[in-house]
């Protein structure tokens, strides 16, 4: 039976929800916002632990997804109780992100020299720089892309690939914040188009590479902490293309709430002209590129963010004692950062009384 709109009870419930998702959305961004304004970086930081520590115990396949995620990371000789802390942690850390990025705003040049310490590699992205094609920068979902994003925008043409963020208008916020921190946004759906100007201008392009693709066709197959997964070849396929070096890098947050950085000397792989031989050719070069990625999630687990199975096969021993009670991850489930981050966060420069005024100096 229809309602007087035309639509059927079910077409209406849909409506609801997603209407309900997207003021739900929205308030969160606002609310969090507005907390943000008034309170000591150091108690957002410890009310975004607690908040992670709930979406921890809240989200069972998530939770699922990410213990055996880091049963692979830290090896057959990890403890059920070592791949359990360094999960919670990843959890807390994340949603300390969402935080941070709350701030990213009010934070002046001044105040991200200050909180960003040691960087190294940073002479490493000069020397590439130096062949005139550009540098592709390669990262997983790991620390603080946006103050990387910050930090290099500084001091280098810089853009990253983004998607597009639901509701619109949360898409239009975060954005232009990123915009006006001097990072330059290419959207996904014309990544290629972007990224090869950006390339052509002499900028740097940054790419999150650690998506995980298990369906049939998709991505490349790579090897990644010594086991077979897929990922896509974007990357692989614009340094084969340009001959723009590829280095590979993260920003980690430090237990005082600073940064620090490390960017690797760049992998060069030279100009292939032939599209198909470019295709053949990309699995070897991301698999160097993954290399690189896998050095960077060694340095701190904890603060990598990977929501979604990363590997198709069956779950590491480490992680069975802690996936007893049928937590195990089921197809589709998977939840990237970049999917869960719209759901937690802040609210826009327009919004009076929010971003005007009141930065103090200990944030």
């Amino acid at each position: 039976m229809s309602t007087t709109h035309g639509w059927t009870p079910r077409t209406r419930r849909a409506y609801l929800a997603t209407r309900l998702r997207r003021d739900a959305t929205l308030l969160a961004w606002y609310a969090w916002q507005r907390l943000d304004a008034v309170l000591p970086r150091r108690v957002c930081s410890l009310l975004a632990t607690g908040l992670g520590e709930i979406l921890y115990l809240v989200l069972p396949n998530k939770r699922a997804a990410v213990l055996e995620n880091m049963a692979h990371v830290l090896g057959p000789g990890a403890t059920p109780e070592d791949v359990r802390l360094v999960a919670r942690r990843s959890w807390h850390n994340f949603a300390r992100y969402l935080s941070e990025f709350t701030h990213l705003p009010r934070w002046s040049v001044p105040d991200m020299e200050r909180l960003v310490g040691r960087v190294e590699g940073l002479e490493h992205i000069a020397g590439a720089l130096s062949d005139g094609k550009g540098v592709i920068l390669v990262t997983p979902h790991f620390g603080n892309w946006d103050v990387a994003g910050f930090y290099l925008g500084q001091r280098y043409t810089f853009s990253a690939i983004a998607e597009h963020l639901r509701p619109p208008e949360l898409d239009d916020l975060v954005q232009g914040w990123r915009q006006a921190k001097r990072i330059g946004i290419i959207p996904l759906e014309n990544a290629a188009r972007g990224v090869l100007r950006s390339l052509q201008r002499g900028g740097i392009v940054a790419i999150v590479v650690d998506r995980p693709v298990h369906a049939r066709g998709e991505g490349v197959p790579v090897r990644l902490f010594g086991e077979w997964t897929r990922v896509p070849a974007g990357a692989a396929h614009f340094a084969l293309r340009t001959g723009a070096p590829v280095s590979a890098g993260g920003f980690w947050r430090t237990p005082d709430n600073t940064y620090e950085a490390l960017l690797l000397p760049p992998r060069r792989f030279g100009v292939v002209a032939d599209a198909g031989e470019r295709e053949r050719e990309a699995p070897r070069v991301m698999q160097r590129i993954m290399e690189d990625i896998e050095h960077v999630i060694r340095l701190h687990p904890e603060q990598w963010y990977m929501f979604r199975r990363m590997w198709p096969g069956p779950p590491r021993p480490a992680s069975l004692g802690v996936l007893a009670g049928g937590e195990a991850d089921r197809p589709g489930g998977g939840l990237s950062a970049s999917r869960l981050a719209p759901v937690l966060a802040p609210v826009p420069p327009a919004v009076p009384g929010v971003l005007r005024g009141g930065r103090r100096p200990d944030r």
